[in-house]
Parts: C-alpha cells; structure tokens; sequence
C-alpha cells in the first residue's frame, strides 16, 4: 500500500503511476538531501554524504542514482539497479546485469561523495559496486 511518503526506488518494487509527478518527487527529495548535507556537514560542503545518509545507506544510494537518471530494475524483471545492504558496515552492493549500466551507477555514486569499487561475483563473474560514503 502507497503511505504517501516518499521512498526511493532500491530496485524490484512495481513501477510508479505514470508521469512528471514522480520526476518532481525525485528532484525535491535529491535538492532536500543536499540541503541536509549543507546544513549538517561541519564544514557545510555538499559534496560528500550526511549522517542522515549513513544511517540509511540503501535508500540514500539509490535516491542518487534515480535522481541522476538511472533505472532501477521493476518487479522480477533483471534490467535496472538494485541496491542492497551488505554484511560490510557502511556499505551497499549496486547491482545491475549490463556492465555499462554498473559503471555508470559507479560514477554516479562517486560524484555523490560515495566512495566505489568494483567486483565480480565469485561463480558468476556478474560485475557489481559497492560503495560507501565517502568520511572526507
């Protein structure tokens, strides 16, 4: 059931309602998280994740990855990001089966102040990221 409150999309939810309505929800909720970031960094940058974002890694990575255009993956289909929590502390696997697609969540995520890296699953070879967010 839809709470009315926002949730970014980790990947595998059923796809929103059509329309401009969840492109503004995206945008304010990424333009918010900015402002958090200003006004609760020490140092105000904006450049590098908040405490709010280290509390909630799963939905902080992919409100940047859909704010930056990515697609998560819908319902049980395999194209699209996933994001998930990982046994490391501070950090979450981005999954995607197109390789090209998991670079660009990568250097989507960098540019959000999350430090990545990328690895392959040990009996696939599926590639995946896993970030974190950058301290500094």
């Amino acid at each position: 059931a839809n709470s009315g409150v926002f949730a970014a999309r980790i990947g595998g939810e059923e796809a929103p309602p059509p329309g401009p309505a969840r492109t503004r929800e995206v945008h304010s909720a990424w333009q918010g998280l900015l402002e958090l970031r200003r006004m609760t960094n020490p140092d105000g940058t904006m450049d590098r994740p908040c405490a709010w974002e280290r509390t909630h890694l799963v939905q902080a990575a992919a409100l940047a990855l859909e704010a930056a255009g990515h697609g998560p993956a819908v319902g049980t289909d395999e194209a699209g990001y996933r994001v998930r929590a990982t046994p490391q502390p501070e950090a979450v696997a981005v999954r995607d089966p197109d390789t090209t697609a998991v670079r660009a969540c990568a250097a989507t995520l960098e540019k959000a102040g999350w430090q990545v890296s990328e690895h392959g699953e040990p009996r696939t070879g599926a590639r995946y990221v896993l970030a974190s967010p950058r301290r500094v």
